[in-house]
């Protein structure tokens, strides 16, 4: 609940009409769902603009509204504050009501792992505490505010995904989230259309520890050059945690191997762990998960008990039978690094078929996208693929590097999610193993629900 007030102040905004007395009790930015007593924050997004339907909100029943352009509300009960931007302001108001929590926040970020991360982290923490976490991918400058403003007296813990394409998304984040512990997935080649190298997306991901103090943590990736390095070159004055596989950290683990040819086993101290997946990334993000958990005191028995239950999100890493084959679905998105992280998993499954890759084009990536979709091409004949299926103009070059270092390899370009399923359809037979993945817009859950939908994949 908000007064007028504590909205005046947290957005730093002019009353242009109405009262400055009343209250709030929540937020919307959402004209179709908003209700009587809510505050409405008018954004203007890609494809509507909250301004356009003030009329509509107001006979709902909304009295406060926040705007960036002056709006004339007709009834006079309506306090109306005008800001320079409103999803700025829908930040600050995010901000205000966390800050009336002194509960720990814990954001992460990273270039690939980051929502199976978030999944992991706040199912090990809720053995022992009420969680709040951002549903889905709300990892944005809209997603992180609306899921603050769902935090309530009853949570124990906040775990945020903080995701970004361009320079200053991470810093607004952290401003608005106040995180009091920062995990650190990895960095490699991410959105680097606007944060241009490595070097670009590290410095972008680290602003995620602007606001930390002395008493907060850092949790990373040891085993992570980038985050290795950035560890020794800077002095912090907050703590500092690792987890890794190869280098010294505080939480390493050890006695990796695929069971049955389908699941992760592996040991930390000498406890044995077990995630249902078999690619070998997914120890990293355990790691992570495991140290949130031992950071809030919850016992190894229970992050053991909690990561063997663990689903992994649908489209990310997601393994399902696909008659008597399997289906990774990683389809949400791709970059370098989650692509490598995927074949590793293809090349780890057990299967009596053919290993079948349906990759799609990365996008974002600037002006290295020739580059490192013919590394792609590279990464497909060392991970053994028998099948090669590539959809749209970059993946075209994995697809034409993989021809030229293996001409057992059978690959096959085409320019779009439909195109491919055709080529699946007499290629595919019951028992393959196939992965697929690509960047959001090349549609490629479309190419996974076709599969599942296949007679060969049933049975």
């Amino acid at each position: 609940m908000f007064t007028i007030q504590e909205i005046l102040k947290a957005v730093k905004g002019d009353l242009l009409q109405g009262p400055a007395r009343g209250r709030c009790v929540s937020v919307s930015i959402d004209s179709r769902h908003v209700k009587k007593g809510q505050l409405f924050i008018a954004i203007k997004g890609e494809v509507f603009d909250g301004h356009d339907f003030i009329d509509q909100v107001t006979a709902r029943g909304v009295q406060t509204l926040v705007v960036h352009r002056p709006i004339e509300v007709k009834d006079p009960r309506a306090s109306v504050i005008l800001v320079k931007d409103t999803a700025h302001a829908l930040g600050d108001v995010a901000r205000y009501h966390r800050l009336r929590f002194k509960i720990p926040v814990i954001a992460l970020t990273g270039s690939a792992g980051k929502t199976t991360t978030k999944e992991m982290v706040a199912a090990v923490l809720g053995c022992r505490y009420k969680v709040l976490k951002n549903e889905g991918t709300q990892n944005n400058h809209i997603g992180v505010p609306l899921t603050l403003l769902k935090l309530r007296p009853s949570h124990r813990i906040v775990v945020l995904e903080c995701g970004t394409n361009q320079p200053g998304d991470i810093a607004w984040l952290a401003d608005v989230a106040r995180p009091t512990v920062a995990v650190f997935t990895n960095i490699g080649a991410s959105h680097l259309e606007k944060l241009k190298t490595t070097a670009g997306v590290l410095r972008e991901k680290w602003r995620l520890t602007t606001f930390l103090g002395r008493k907060d943590k850092v949790i990373l990736n040891a085993d992570d050059v980038l985050l290795s390095k950035q560890q020794k070159r800077l002095r912090h004055p907050f703590k500092i945690m690792t987890f890794g596989i190869n280098a010294k950290a505080d939480w390493t683990a050890h006695a990796i191997h695929v069971h049955a040819g389908r699941y992760l086993k592996f040991r930390m101290g000498d406890r044995s762990f077990e995630l249902n997946s078999c690619g070998i990334n997914h120890v990293y993000n355990a790691l992570a998960a495991f140290a949130c958990g031992r950071l809030f005191k919850v016992p190894s028995r229970d992050i053991a008990r909690a990561l063997s239950l663990f689903e992994f999100p649908q489209g990310r890493g997601q393994i399902l039978r696909l008659g008597k084959g399997w289906m990774i679905n990683d389809t949400y998105n791709a970059n370098p690094v989650s692509m490598n992280s995927a074949l590793q998993t293809l090349q780890a499954i057990e299967t009596r078929g053919q290993r079948i890759f349906v990759a799609a084009d990365m996008l974002e990536l600037g002006g290295k996208s020739r580059l490192l979709h013919q590394a792609l091409g590279k990464s497909v004949v060392k991970a053994g693929v028998d099948v090669l299926i590539t959809v749209g103009t970059m993946a075209r070059l994995a697809a034409r590097k993989a021809r030229q270092l293996d001409k057992k390899i059978k690959v096959f370009a085409c320019a779009d999610a439909h195109s491919a399923q055709k080529y699946l359809a007499k290629i595919f037979h019951n028992g393959d193993a196939v992965l697929v993945k690509g960047s959001r817009r090349m549609k490629m859950e479309e190419v996974a629900e076709f599969l599942l939908a296949s007679p060969k994949g049933s049975g």
